[in-house]
């Protein structure tokens, strides 16, 4: 069933502002009024604030429109199509005690949705969201499934058994993935802008579940947490990947991934202008570095199974443990000692350069 708003009206009366109110409410067929479902918005017959409005969507039922303020409540069990919600997060950010904002039920669906300033759109287990703009001060909590979202500056909460696909963050945008959630998909254009590996957190995209193939622009950002791993990450130019976690199967076309203590890559691959650093206690195997590509190993760091190709540099410290194949065969730099590493000498700081070239 389709529902049109704003088709009757009566006149109740404000306990808390102690005047009358006009509230709007939705026809049903032969002039019976609906007695659970209440527009979207009540206009007061004074200045003086008004009671927020509850709305119920349900199964099988179709809102088009309309805006969400003041505390206002939407729960979706059927289709809303367009809605502006420019409350729930008057509390804070992903806090359990906000009130008020868009809930989408098991079974419901939200598409087209704005999410302004202070708005919170809540997809429930069961429920989905397609196709939501969110703006700087809003916010999308993830228990069911969201497709396309756009961050414009809002933030993006996916949860235990919630799902994220195509998420697009923009400027100022933050996603997380909490422990058991997921994204797929998502595109981070923001979160770098201060240079690579700057102290930004406040920005980009944070792994602290499963990212499937994401896309990493220029200034963008993603962190993988320790409990977090990133899978097909492709990394561009002035993009770059922070590793506490695992980070497998990362393509680095110019960007570059920085891998901690405790921080595992695997399967990486360097191409031209990428750089993959292995800070002390992180760990890399499998990485291939390609024409103009570099790898780095500090002090502390391991490179296992590297395969460097042609024009490929590795960046090394007496302290580090490196282990491959170059041009010349298997190649090794252990305890202090390099052998049949390709080129360079050691330098007096205990650090060597080797450029795989004819």
């Amino acid at each position: 069933m389709k529902r049109h708003l704003n088709t009757c009206y009566r006149l109740v009366w404000n306990h808390i502002t102690g005047a009358f109110v006009v509230a709007s409410e939705l026809a049903r067929a032969r002039g019976k009024r609906g007695g659970v479902a209440v527009a979207l918005s009540l206009a007061a017959v004074t200045s003086l604030p008004v009671l927020a409005a509850d709305i119920v969507v349900h199964p099988g039922e179709t809102v088009n429109g309309g805006t969400l303020v003041n505390h206002d409540n939407q729960f979706v069990s059927g289709t809303a199509d367009g809605v502006t919600v420019s409350t729930g997060l008057e509390l804070g950010p992903d806090s359990d005690d906000n009130t008020g904002g868009q809930q989408i039920a098991r079974g419901g669906t939200a598409r087209n949705t704005t999410v302004t300033a202070n708005g919170l759109q809540d997809v429930m287990a069961g429920g989905s969201a397609t196709d939501t703009v969110i703006s700087a001060g809003g916010g999308q909590n993830l228990r069911g499934q969201a497709y396309g979202t756009v961050l414009n500056g809002g933030e993006q909460w996916i949860h235990a058994g919630g799902s994220a696909s195509g998420t697009v963050i923009n400027q100022s945008g933050y996603q997380t993935i909490k422990h058991g959630g997921q994204a797929t998909g998502t595109i981070v254009n923001t979160g770098a802008e201060g240079g690579p590996e700057s102290e930004n957190v406040s920005s980009g995209q944070m792994v602290g579940g499963t990212a499937e193939s994401t896309t990493i622009n220029k200034n963008g950002r993603q962190v993988i947490w320790s409990s977090g791993m990133a899978r097909d990450t492709l990394i561009y130019a002035g993009g770059d990947q922070t590793v506490h976690g695992e980070a497998h199967n990362t393509r680095l076309e110019g960007g570059n991934q920085y891998v901690h203590k405790y921080g595992l890559a695997l399967n990486t691959v360097i191409n031209e202008g990428g750089w993959q650093v292995i800070k002390e206690g992180g760990t890399t195997a499998h990485t291939t570095i390609n024409q103009k590509g570099k790898l780095q190993v500090n002090a502390g760091g391991k490179a296992s199974d590297v395969t460097q190709n042609t024009g490929g540099a590795l960046v090394t410290s007496t302290a580090a443990t490196v282990t491959g194949t170059n041009r010349l065969g298997a190649f090794s730099v252990l305890a202090g000692k390099a052998d049949n590493v390709v080129l360079g000498k050691w330098r007096t700081s205990g650090c060597a350069e080797r450029t795989h070239s004819h």
